[in-house]
């Protein structure tokens, strides 16, 4: 079931094409924001609809991210990278989105990270150190970009994502994963993201998220909104 947001806002989207999202953008205007989806595929989005507005732009260009963003009262940030080899462009997308937010005088962001980012255990230090290498160093810089800036800014830190249903069921922590957690879907990344947008629980945090059948114990639904909570 999906909860109407008590006020409506307009939200910029980058990222838009992917897994989450699509699963902002539909989430999005199920809750009654407006959203604007800034992508460079336009064709990849289908027949637009009410509620969602196609903008064509290069998340890498502050000019056109400038151009986009008056009128808006936030911008969520579901780029990933293109593959596990050597790139820049999340960093080079983060640096453009802040100076571009400064800039319009649009201060609340919410963008999506990697939780092997976290110093956690040897199975992180692993991947970041083998597979997910290159992710993670540019992921890292992101990071360092977004918590410079002056901006609200939330970083979300999932582990490994799935294309399951949206279950409302997962476990949050400020600063850390939450206990055994390893997966977690990409509609409930979706939902913390626009839960956080209109709660402003994690202001200037480091959130990490997993799948409820990943974390150990279940804290009550009336917990939700604390911080380092568990959803339920």
């Amino acid at each position: 079931m999906v909860t109407q947001a008590k006020t409506s806002m307009r939200l910029l989207i980058l990222g838009a094409t992917g897994g989450i999202g699509r699963a902002v953008i539909d989430q999005a205007i199920e809750r009654g924001h407006t959203v604007t989806a800034f992508v460079r595929s336009p064709e990849k989005l289908g027949p637009s609809r009410e509620g969602l507005t196609v903008r064509k732009g290069d998340p890498r260009s502050v000019e056109e991210l400038r151009a986009a963003l008056p009128g808006h009262d936030a911008v969520l940030s579901a780029l990933g990278p293109p593959g596990p080899g050597r790139t820049t462009i999340i960093r080079d997308c983060a640096g453009s989105t802040v100076a571009a937010m400064q800039a319009a005088g649009v201060r609340r962001l919410l963008i999506v990270s990697v939780a092997v980012l976290f110093d956690q255990g040897p199975l992180y230090w692993l991947l970041r150190k083998t597979l997910l290498r290159n992710v993670a160093e540019d992921s890292a810089e992101m990071e360092r970009l977004v918590m410079a800036s002056s901006l609200d800014w939330t970083i979300v830190r999932p582990p490994s994502l799935t294309n399951g249903r949206l279950t409302g069921r997962y476990g949050i922590e400020d600063d850390r994963m939450p206990s055994g957690g390893w997966s977690v879907s990409r509609a409930d990344v979706a939902q913390f993201l626009l839960d956080e947008l209109e709660r402003r629980a994690h202001v200037r945090r480091m959130v990490g998220m997993a799948s409820a059948k990943s974390v150990a114990a279940l804290r009550p639904a009336s917990q939700v909104a604390a911080p380092n909570e568990t959803r339920a």
